[in-house]
């Protein structure tokens, strides 16, 4: 079950990560309003990257498909104050040779916390931190899951939001996020990730973003393991894009996609997303 549970978990960390959720990171929700964002999201790879980053094709009939939705809530405590949480549903396919096919689903790790505005510059740029919790919402049978680590962990996050700067562009948006997060267990991991986003409206109403994010995961698992699956130190580089289009005030709707053309002991994959926006 460990060969399932753990890439299952890199696969969850692939799909969060490309949805446009970023978009809102930086920014104050506003005291007594709600953000509920519900999204769907997609992911399959066939090949992987080896330890030292090189491309493995996968056995014909080999690979590993996954679905996910998520419920993402965020509300306004104060002006500064804001309460946030997501919590997935998976349902996840992985391909071990032709006719052997192992499913696994239900619901995954909830990530819950606070995000607090530090600092304004004159309300076109934020300077926030964010703290989470995460908790799993399934079972750990002998130190494995099929959906996740099965592990409880925190997260503490940076994030810098807020208008381009008018000498680099007249319109449009940033979003730059460092991040740490472990997990409570005596092979951690650790892991340390930088997202930059940067977004331009195209019409009134319409918007594209590109997403550079690099991500690494320590842990003290360093020993050769030809099931890569069970590693738990990787890392990856995904490049994505995003569109999004406003309908009304309260209403948006996002879709993106993204590629990981370098990564180590983590798959050669692509997938996607559509989530919906509303503000309460």
């Amino acid at each position: 079950m460990k060969k399932v549970s753990v890439f299952t978990y890199l696969v969850l960390l692939l799909i969060a990560l490309v949805t446009p959720f970023k978009t809102f990171a930086g920014w104050p929700i506003g005291k007594y309003r709600d953000l509920v964002i519900p999204s769907f999201s997609y992911y399959t790879q066939t090949d992987h990257f080896d330890a030292k980053g090189n491309q493995i094709k996968g056995a014909p009939g080999t690979g590993f498909t996954s679905f996910s939705m998520s419920l993402y809530i965020g509300y306004g405590i104060s002006r500064r104050l804001d309460f946030i949480a997501t919590v997935p549903f998976l349902y996840t396919m992985n391909r071990l040779a032709p006719g052997n096919t192992i499913t696994n689903q239900g619901a995954g790790d909830m990530v819950a916390g606070l995000s607090y505005n530090l600092v304004n510059f004159n309300y076109v740029r934020f300077l926030s931190v964010q703290v989470s919790g995460i908790v799993p919402l399934y079972s750990n049978t002998n130190g494995s899951s099929a959906l996740g680590f099965g592990d409880f962990g925190s997260e503490v996050k940076l994030m810098f939001s807020g208008n381009l700067p008018a000498s680099i562009f007249d319109k449009g948006y940033f979003n730059a996020e460092l991040a740490y997060r472990r997990y409570y267990s005596s092979q951690g991991p650790d892991q340390v990730s930088f997202l930059g986003t940067i977004g331009y409206p195209v019409t009134k109403h319409s918007q594209v973003s590109l997403d550079l994010l690099l991500f690494r995961s320590y842990s003290s698992d360093k020993a050769y393991n030809p099931n890569f699956f069970a590693e738990r130190d990787f890392a990856f580089f995904k490049p994505s894009l995003n569109f999004g289009h406003t309908f009304t005030r309260r209403f948006s709707l996002f879709a993106g996609g993204y590629y990981v053309p370098i990564g180590l002991n983590t798959g050669v994959g692509y997938g996607g997303s559509v989530l919906a926006v509303f503000k309460i």
